[in-house]
């Protein structure tokens, strides 16, 4: 029998994983070398549909295909080799549950609604850990274990393309795919894997110690340090020192700095000079704004750092704090310390706090896009609906 992937996120509990749900269903979030959607499609061999809200769901559409059942999974939930087993074993019919949430579905019908919960079905109880991208935080906390599994699913089979002798090598869990300009640089992977995408450029000095994925046509700059558990995304440019950080699609730190336990969204930019905080003087636990529930959520982490949503962009020398949550689209240019929360499409410099101009954003995007060629948006329809949705945000920001 054949079936159909989807990738359900169609519920109240993804507002916790704004703002980088906002612009991409769940299953569209990069953990690890893949976007959670690569991995299903690589696991599978086959497209992964998606039931997602109204104004996502003609950029990231249901596959219609002739297919006997539906296997639904949540898009919040990361694969493992346990769960592939459990979800192999599931008959039409079934649910995996775990702590009464359900995981996977197998069913003849599509689900309709908000908030399913597949009552209806046999629930199959699983008593092994489950992976899930629950807040933002999730994201760099669970990317090294997926560096692994996807540095594994991605590697199975293949052979490595050869690096040349110019290179200091330590270790051999590396991974070269054909194309990769790699000249005169430290790979350390005595204790994690290294992958290096198709023609991403490393550039000579630069020092990586896996777990490190790098994506196609990246490009790491000179002299710089990237740590464990750190990935960046295709077409992106880092520079500078990394450390437990995720650095989506087409975005660029590309000058010296530090960043740290955070994550950056499609198409952002930190200007030279910019550094963030990760940990408190007071060593306390770090709160990030929450935009579920209006107010600071306490994470019980002792280090996290800056959480910025896509297409944001931050001036040289900018300095972000412990837990920082920087909206969609937000333009920051400030002399001291930037506020922890700033709202999407907001404009903040030491002269004026502000609103970024929709029309001067969706122009700017479309010069950018043209010289990047990247458009993970696919239309401008959901820019507009998450500018729409976070006005009364700005409004707070300027009336205060």
């Amino acid at each position: 029998m054949s079936c159909s992937i989807v990738l359900y996120d169609n519920a109240e509990w993804r507002r916790q994983l704004l703002p980088f749900s906002a612009t991409r269903p769940v299953g569209n979030l990069r953990v690890g070398i893949c976007t959670i959607d690569e991995k299903w499609r690589q696991i599978f061999g086959k497209e992964v549909g998606y039931l997602t809200l109204d104004y996502l769901q003609d950029a990231f559409p249901l596959i219609n295909s002739d297919t006997t059942y539906n296997l639904i999974i949540k898009a919040s939930v990361l694969p493992s080799d346990q769960l592939l087993e459990a979800i192999d074993r599931l008959s039409v019919g079934e649910c995996l549950v775990k702590n009464g949430a359900w995981i996977a579905a197998k069913t003849e019908v599509l689900p309709v609604g908000i908030d399913i919960t597949f009552s209806d079905l046999k629930r199959i109880n699983v008593d092994f850990p489950i992976e899930e991208v629950c807040y933002p935080e999730d994201i760099y906390l669970h990317n090294k274990k997926q560096l692994l599994f996807d540095f594994n699913l991605l590697t199975k089979g293949r052979s490595t393309a050869k690096l040349s002798s110019s290179n200091m090598i330590f270790g051999e869990w590396i991974f070269v795919e054909e194309g990769a300009q790699v000249e005169g640089v430290s790979l350390n992977s005595l204790n994690g894997p290294i992958y290096i995408g198709k023609h991403a450029n490393l550039e000579e000095g630069s020092f990586l110690r896996g777990y490190v994925g790098i994506g196609d046509s990246a490009r790491v700059k000179m002299g710089s340090r990237l740590y464990e558990n750190v990935s960046i995304g295709p077409q992106s440019t880092v520079g500078g020192e990394v450390n437990n950080s995720v650095l989506w699609g087409n975005s660029a730190k590309g000058h010296d700095g530090y960043l740290g336990c955070s994550v950056i969204g499609e198409g952002c930019n930190l200007g030279a000079g910019t550094s963030n905080s990760n940990l408190k003087n007071n060593w306390s636990t770090v709160k990030l704004y929450d935009y579920f529930s209006g107010g600071m959520r306490d994470t019980k982490l002792q280090k996290c750092g800056l959480m910025m949503g896509d297409y944001a962009m931050a001036a040289i020398n900018s300095s972000f704090n412990t837990g920082s949550v920087i909206g969609v689209g937000a333009q920051i240019a400030l002399s001291k310390f930037i506020p922890k929360f700033v709202p999407d499409f907001s404009w903040l410099t030491d002269k004026e706090y502000t609103d970024y101009k929709l029309d001067g954003f969706l122009n700017m995007l479309q010069r950018k896009q043209g010289s990047a060629n990247s458009n993970h948006l696919k239309g401008y329809e959901i820019i507009r609906r998450v500018f729409k949705d976070t006005e009364s945000l700005r409004v707070q920001l300027i009336n205060h």
